[in-house]
């Protein structure tokens, strides 16, 4: 038996699943399997490409193990032209003969339909059955084979009955038509007697624009479509359009592939007659539109019902919870009946996915090896089979053996980037699938359960480490200073960058409005626990937190996906600032500890990389004579690195400070290590680099965002601090 696969997106709209049935039906009546390799998602080009979408595309990748005879690609549901290119070189790579159903823009054979005959049709019932003589033919983009055969079965009724009519192209989409619309309504246009459109979604946003404005469908002007939409049909007025478009393409897709005359069987095209023309007598075709209408409305009233939803968050529960494979494969096995309709379904996953516990979030170069092991096989409605490996080429176990044409759907396993596998299911009809917030939900909430249970592997292997090396601290429950260097010495094994901060108290500051002031030798004892508490309130996932001695503190952390390290650590010591204050709210103690840090990037060895780090703390420690103020001016400086742009004086800062401008300066460079001027201007630099690496801003309007007056001043202060210009450095990245 062979065996076709169809790469196709998210299967959200009718006409999707249209094609699909197309193909299935022609297949099966040809002794062929169908796998579709589809999504839960589809990234828009405008989308930037996220963990999730790196997650869903993975499914993708099954074209270089899969056993298939052919594919289908239905490349005009992808919009991002990354995602086409990938499809284009994933399929060339693994050499199976291609049809694209969307045309030959990525070189690989195509197929095209008869539509002329269809629009034909139409166009004649509009003449003879409606007396319409005056026409306007909305077609797609001039050029596009399948504007032009639309085009071509127009032409042939209106000169066949001598009518006068003018050609618009449009886009196949809601613009044109739009304007098109307003022109008449503005009088710009003269109205005729009917809009011929070349696609459903043109119709209706004609019919939308005119009934703006005034003009009644079809009682001023009939409007038809094409393509047989749910939304031609569930319109007011509903559209006369030709439907069996998408279903005839898969057919010829399937007959393309298999060398089937492409001449063998009759075609489905049809008309569905409509409101918009004005047949309201045709009572069979309304009330099978108004069943289509009906259906769909059930299926997503059926989605949002309160009852499934509770289901679906029982599941969400009961997976984050679980502490065996065993267990997440048996409440798949009790809750698999809120899936709608189908036949059967596989949990495949890749057979070393525990083996690692070591590193729970990290995904194997390739997802998918030459074997699967397929946790749970079940038919609908009885108790599944757990545990057998098969090999991967086959998709899922049932294709293995003797077996019926049989349409299997595979969507990706997956929790962000991190590949577990795929879910296979069967259905009956093409008809059956589609993809549905409950589907979504309940395919995320197992692979959660996955990755939940990577992590709790991860929880009691750095348990037993730590328990077998004394690694923690004792009093704060944080790593201890051999606990930290032997966490960053494995994490050089991961070649990822980290960043470590050291944390002290460095001088006590008074707290307003308080009476009562406590011995000073008791609130040094107090903040090092303060200091403690608030930074194991901070930590959490991508942060591992160590106590080095009796006052100091590290904080471990990868670098944030948007914005610097530095601007993290700020950020990190306001939390704690603020969590030590709201810790001592309430006492009567009269000083609070204040938190200094230095931050630096993670080197190895990694005890060398600290004591250099814990070095520094000691060298930068600010001095306390004098002023009392640091707090006040430390806030100054946050605000100065978060909007280095704005107009910074030292009158300001003096101002603010209600000190000198030569204290300030002095302040400065003794607490902070660095002039007023040369840190503002380090964080104007950062910032730029921020803008060239993210933006397209022209480098005058950097300079300009940045706070320079002067772009040539910029460019010349950003070589000398980063050794090229803006426009290398942008290029560089």
């Amino acid at each position: 038996m062979k065996r076709i696969g169809v790469i196709i997106p998210s299967i959200t709209d009718d006409l999707q699943v249209e094609v699909l049935d197309g193909i299935y039906k022609t297949a099966s009546a040809a002794d062929c399997d169908i796998i579709v390799l589809t999504t839960a998602t589809n990234g828009m080009e405008f989308h930037i490409q996220n963990e999730i979408m790196t997650g869903e595309e993975s499914i993708y990748l099954l074209l270089e193990r899969a056993e298939l005879d052919g594919i289908l690609l239905v490349s005009q549901y992808f919009v991002k032209a990354t995602v086409r290119k990938t499809l284009s070189e994933l399929i060339r790579r693994a050499a199976i003969p291609c049809v694209d159903l969307g045309g030959t823009e990525l070189g690989f054979e195509t197929v095209s339909i008869p539509q002329a005959e269809a629009v034909c049709e139409l166009t004649d019932h509009i003449i003879e059955k409606h007396n319409c003589r005056d026409l306007i033919f909305l077609a797609g983009p001039e050029g596009i084979p399948d504007s032009e055969q639309r085009i071509s079965g127009f032409l042939r009724s209106a000169n066949k009955h001598g009518c006068s009519y003018e050609i618009i192209y449009g886009d196949f989409w809601k613009f044109r038509a739009t304007e098109l619309g307003n022109e008449f309504i503005e009088h710009k246009r003269r109205l005729p007697d009917a809009v011929l459109c070349a696609s459903d979604t043109m119709a209706v946003a004609l019919c939308d624009a005119l009934h703006s404005g005034g003009i009644s469908v079809p009682d001023d002007v009939i409007v038809t479509g094409y393509d047989g939409h749910i939304a031609a049909i569930s319109n007011f007025p509903s559209l006369t359009t030709v439907s069996g478009n998408m279903f005839e393409l898969g057919k010829a897709g399937v007959n393309k592939l298999l060398g089937i005359a492409a001449d063998a069987q009759k075609s489905d095209m049809h008309i569905i007659y409509g409101a918009s023309c004005g047949c309201v007598e045709r009572m069979t075709d309304y009330q099978t539109a108004a069943l289509k209408v009906r259906e769909q409305i059930q299926r997503d009233a059926e989605i949002g019902a309160m009852l499934e939803m509770r289901v679906n968050a029982n599941v969400i529960t009961r997976t984050s919870s679980v502490d065996s494979l065993d267990e997440l494969t048996d409440i798949v096995d009790q809750t698999a009946h809120i899936i709608k309709s189908y036949k059967s379904l596989y949990i495949c996953i890749l057979p070393n996915w525990d083996s690692d516990p070591e590193h729970p979030d990290v995904c194997p170069t390739q997802p998918f090896p030459e074997q699967m092991l397929c946790a749970l096989s079940k038919d609908a409605w009885t108790t599944g089979v757990k545990g057998s490996i098969f090999p991967t080429k086959d998709i899922v176990p049932v294709l293995m053996g003797p077996h019926r044409p049989t349409l299997v759907f595979v969507l990706p396993l997956h929790a962000s980037s991190q590949v577990f596998g795929y879910f296979g299911f069967t259905y009956e009809s093409a008809l059956d699938f589609t993809v549905s917030l409950m589907l979504f939900n309940y395919m995320s909430s197992l692979a959660n359960g996955l990755r939940i249970l990577r992590h709790k592997l991860y929880a009691e292997y750095l348990q037993k480490k730590i328990e077998e090396s004394s690694l923690y601290d004792k009093m704060t429950d944080m790593l201890s200073k051999k606990g930290l260097l032997l966490y960053l010495e494995k994490q050089k094994e991961l070649s990822g960058r980290n960043f470590i901060m050291l944390v002290t108290v460095s001088q006590l500051a008074a707290v307003p409005n308080r009476r009562t002031k406590n011995d000073l030798s008791d609130i040094f004892l107090q903040s090092d626990l303060l200091l403690a508490n608030a930074i194991r309130l901070i930590s959490g996932r991508n942060k591992v937190t160590a106590h080095l001695d009796k006052m100091t503190f590290a904080i471990v952390f990868q670098p944030p996906e948007n914005g610097a390290p530095e601007t993290l650590a700020e950020e990190l010591i306001i939390q704690l600032e603020m969590l030590i204050r709201k810790m001592q709210e309430g006492t009567a103690a009269a000083f609070l500890p204040e938190p200094y840090y230095v931050c630096g990037e993670a080197s190895y060895p990694a005890e060398k990389c600290v004591s250099e780090l814990w070095d520094l703390l000691n060298a930068r420690k600010p001095k306390e004579k004098g002023f009392t103020g640091i707090s006040e001016l430390k806030k100054l400086r946050r605000e100065i690195h978060k909007a280095p742009e704005l107009n910074w004086t030292l009158n300001e800062l003096a101002k603010r400070l209600n000190i000198s401008k030569s204290y300030v300066q002095k302040l400065y460079k003794d607490h902070f290590g660095i002039s007023y001027i040369d840190d503002l201007l380090e964080a104007r630099i950062e910032m730029a680099r921020q803008l060239l690496q993210t933006t397209d801003l022209r480098i005058s309007e950097v300079a300009a965002s940045c706070g320079y007056q002067n772009a040539t001043h910029f460019m010349r202060q950003f070589k000398d601090k980063v050794g090229m210009s803006p426009s290398e450095f942008r290029k560089s990245k």
